[in-house]
């Protein structure tokens, strides 16, 4: 939290405790504004006023590709969790299982910077509002418009931290400068404003300002109505300078102009010397022959292909740590071995096809195709590939991943643990908008739910959650990539 880490402005104020009345009333709610607004100090000032247990969880990415929630702080001394370091998947199920949760209590759970979770972040808070039903939930984040969209369906109680006024600012720099409140008007107007426009919402900013006049104030300021203006310049110089984008715009136009004028004057002359632009194309660029040649030049390695499909999968992962048996790192389970293309383009997944050119193995990522072509990546490019041809040098070999239950299991059943039924009750509901049954058992209208769905997506309509059932919930989810064509998935 920074140095801001007591003061409370008026607004503030309001706001922490109009956050403690909801959430007596409501499951869960939502506390959405800018960096440095003073999220953190508002749900610090829940936490200090929440009459029962609090945790404070945070995400945490240690391996540069998979997410994680740590548990950073427990108001439980005795068996607390704090340090504790739970999967995205897991993250409620664990809780409840350590005893976060007992009869009769209300603990409250604050889920810190929920925006630097890009996927499974609304999934997270189903579960809990599925898991538990007793317990309250904070939220706190800067979410883009594409996450708020998505948690707005959830329909929360949204609470959004307004942009901070100039009184809110001269009253945190007097706070953080040691100024009395007699004393508040001791900076003048126009080196607030100066501040505003430089910490663009940024409170924390502020009180380091403040902070810094505080320890740069001599004997004779203790005492005066006013900080010295020497001083007050070298404070702003403590901040980042002001950004100018007007002035950036300007002449970026004026560039573009001139650039354009430029090119419409030499154009007839330069056109006399340079020959035309089909004379630089080969004659033959799109034949088997050249295809071949080029894909050659463009040969992966193994780990290569591996750290590509990845990506295709969300995930950053380095060339030397992308191998098959460490997909379980990110909740996927990766297969290796000869498959049909019929049953490829059925399952719908991205996979890595191994390729036999000029008896060298030329691995690349199959990501879509149509009833005649294939769309491949290799390296950095992206290629169009008839599929006699590739049929003709593809070895049968394919490398793809997918995401099983949340218990890691490639399909669920009536003998199936609690969790995952819960689970799939929950997310068949949300992909049909039908409201769904809050139990852990398997039902007749699970399985009837099941049937709707394989039938929405044109699949074998048997009400069995199978492996590629399972891969197409996954898809409708938006968790899992699919193979695109020109008019959608394959």
């Amino acid at each position: 939290m920074d140095e801001l880490n007591t003061f409370y402005t008026p607004r503030h104020c309001l706001i922490r405790d109009s956050l403690l009345s909801t959430l007596i009333q409501e499951q869960w709610l939502i506390l959405h504004g800018g960096k440095g607004s003073g999220k953190s100090v508002l749900a610090q000032g829940v936490i200090n006023a929440w009459p029962c247990r609090t945790l404070t969880i945070s995400p945490l990415n240690r391996t540069g590709y998979l997410w994680e929630w740590a548990v950073i702080a427990d108001t439980q001394t005795d068996n607390g969790l704090a340090g504790k370091t739970i999967s995205l998947e897991k993250l409620w199920v664990e809780l409840h299982c350590a005893g976060a949760v007992t009869q009769g209590s209300m603990p409250l759970f604050v889920l810190e910077d929920g925006h630097r979770i890009s996927k499974g972040l609304v999934s997270t808070i189903q579960a809990f509002i599925t898991l538990m039903p007793q317990a309250r939930l904070l939220l706190t984040g800067s979410f883009n418009r594409r996450q708020q969209r998505r948690l707005r369906e959830l329909q929360p109680v949204w609470f959004e931290i307004p942009a901070p006024n100039s009184k809110d600012y001269r009253e945190v720099i007097s706070s953080h400068a040691g100024v009395g409140l007699e004393t508040v008007n001791s900076f003048s107007e126009q080196f607030i404003r100066r501040c505003m426009k430089r910490c663009g919402g940024n409170l924390h900013l502020a009180a380091r300002l403040g902070a810094f006049i505080r320890r740069n104030k001599t004997e004779g300021d203790e005492h005066a109505d006013t900080i010295d203006p020497a001083l007050q310049r070298e404070a702003l110089r403590y901040l980042p300078a002001p950004g100018r984008q007007g002035a950036t715009c300007l002449l970026l136009i004026v560039l573009a102009g001139l650039c354009g004028g430029g090119g419409a004057y030499f154009v007839n002359p330069l056109s006399q010397w340079l020959p035309p632009l089909t004379a630089l194309l080969p004659a033959k660029f799109s034949t088997s022959g050249t295809t071949l040649a080029r894909l050659s030049a463009e040969r992966m390695s193994t780990n290569e292909s591996l750290s590509l499909l990845y990506s295709v999968w969300g995930y950053e992962v380095d060339k030397g740590e992308a191998w098959c048996d460490q997909a379980y790192r990110a909740g996927m389970a990766c297969l290796s071995g000869k498959e049909t293309l019929e049953t490829l383009l059925s399952d719908g997944l991205p996979w890595i096809a191994t390729l036999k050119v000029d008896s060298a193995s030329v691995p690349v990522v199959a990501i879509g195709g149509g009833e005649d072509t294939l769309t491949v990546l290799s390296g950095s490019k992206t290629w169009i590939i008839d599929k006699t041809w590739f049929n003709q040098v593809w070895t049968g070999t394919a490398t793809r991943m997918w995401k099983p239950s949340p218990d890691g299991n490639s399909n669920i059943t009536k003998k199936s643990s609690a969790d995952d039924i819960a689970w799939l009750d929950t997310m068949l509901s949300r992909v049909l908008n039908v409201e769904a049954e809050g139990t852990e058992e398997w039902s007749p209208l699970l399985t009837e739910k099941i049937r709707q769905f394989q039938a929405q997506h044109k699949m074998k309509v048997d009400g069995v959650m199978g492996q590629r059932t399972l891969i197409r919930l996954w898809q409708a989810l938006g968790e899992s990539p699919k193979l695109v064509q020109e008019r959608g998935a394959i």
